[in-house]
């Protein structure tokens, strides 16, 4: 059995005529009925129902016909898929593929960036590095092929889930007194929130309105690492990915669980639903997949070029070594 045999037979029955399959397919009517014929001797079962007995086949088929015929559309669906993506596979020698990265968890793709440029040298890679609002945007208007936007995503999107944090509290750590805090015992404290385009501002800013207060805002900035140096000299508190957190030097930071409510940051490489992607575009999401595909049980992800991170749990924070994925 072959494609050739059930697409003739999917013509067959999708235009209820022997000489107009004949027409369609470029073959003449007894090659058709040759093939059909064939096609039933090799599956062992009658496709097309017999006239009153009689040895004429009408175009109607039997039970099983409808069986096969319905499975071929599938095969030859899929059949169709696989080419596609083959050609596209073929055709991805060059062009530009255009990212939005976002300022807070751009260093997420740094290995698949790489791996990218490694499989695909000649495609250059354009980025534009703002906030998730202004990369939304940009995808909107058509000015990248995907980006990465903080979920939820909107419904004209489709996404792939990049990391999964929850936001914990930053201070210095001879402030902290609590094993875990509670957004509303936060009322008092001056926040220091990121710059203008960030979705995880409206986050919390929105979770600080639904526990009856407006934060006291200090300062505004893009860099985590300027976040940091912020609290260190007592401007105020932040509430960064536990992902960050990691980063800093537990001898100087308290990084303290958020247990009322929990906030996530749960960043996503997103891109429009309803257009069909670039061959460079599918090139891309195929290694995000790839890179994104194997989580921990906490789903967190952790590289193996990371030597240090620091273990939030709900009670204590603790610097431990990490090898080739693994605690040490």
């Amino acid at each position: 059995m072959d494609f050739k045999s059930l697409y003739c037979f999917a013509e067959l029955i999708r235009l209820q005529s022997f000489s107009a399959t004949a027409s369609a397919l470029n073959l003449t009517q007894p090659t058709v009925s040759k093939i059909i014929q064939a096609l039933e001797e090799e599956l062992g079962v009658p496709l097309l129902c017999k006239e009153n007995g009689r040895k004429k086949r009408q175009v109607q088929p039997t039970a099983i016909g409808e069986e096969v015929y319905r499975h071929a559309l599938n095969l030859l669906h899929e059949r169709d898929l696989l080419l596609a993506r083959i050609d596209d596979y073929r055709h991805v020698k060059s062009g530009t593929l255009r990212l939005g990265l976002a300022l807070f968890g751009s260093d997420l793709l740094s290995h698949a960036l790489f791996d990218f440029h490694h499989k695909w040298p000649d495609i250059e890679l354009s980025f534009l590095e703002q906030g998730s609002l202004a990369i939304e945007q940009s995808l909107r208007n058509n000015e990248l092929d995907a980006g990465q936007l903080l979920a939820p995503v909107h419904e004209d999107f489709d996404s792939i889930t990049l990391c999964d944090y929850p936001l914990v509290v930053l201070m210095p750590k001879n402030r902290a007194r609590h094993d875990a805090l509670t957004l509303k015992s936060l009322q008092h404290e001056p926040f220091i929130l990121f710059g203008a385009g960030f979705s995880l501002n409206e986050t919390i800013q929105t979770a600080c309105r639904n526990q009856g207060f407006t934060p006291n805002v200090v300062c505004r900035t893009g860099q985590w690492n300027l976040v940091a140096d912020m609290v260190a000299h007592n401007m105020g508190i932040a509430l960064l990915p536990e992902y960050y957190a990691r980063k800093i030097n537990p001898d100087v930071f308290a990084a303290i669980p958020l247990v009322d409510p929990e906030i996530r940051w749960q960043l996503t490489m997103a891109w429009k639903k309803h257009q069909r992607p670039t061959p460079a575009l599918r090139a891309w999401l195929d290694v995000v997949r790839e890179a994104f595909g194997r989580r921990n049980k906490s789903n967190q992800i952790i590289r193996p070029s990371e030597k240090k991170g620091v273990v939030i749990t709900r009670f204590q924070t603790t610097a431990f070594p990490v090898k080739n994925g693994k605690t040490a």
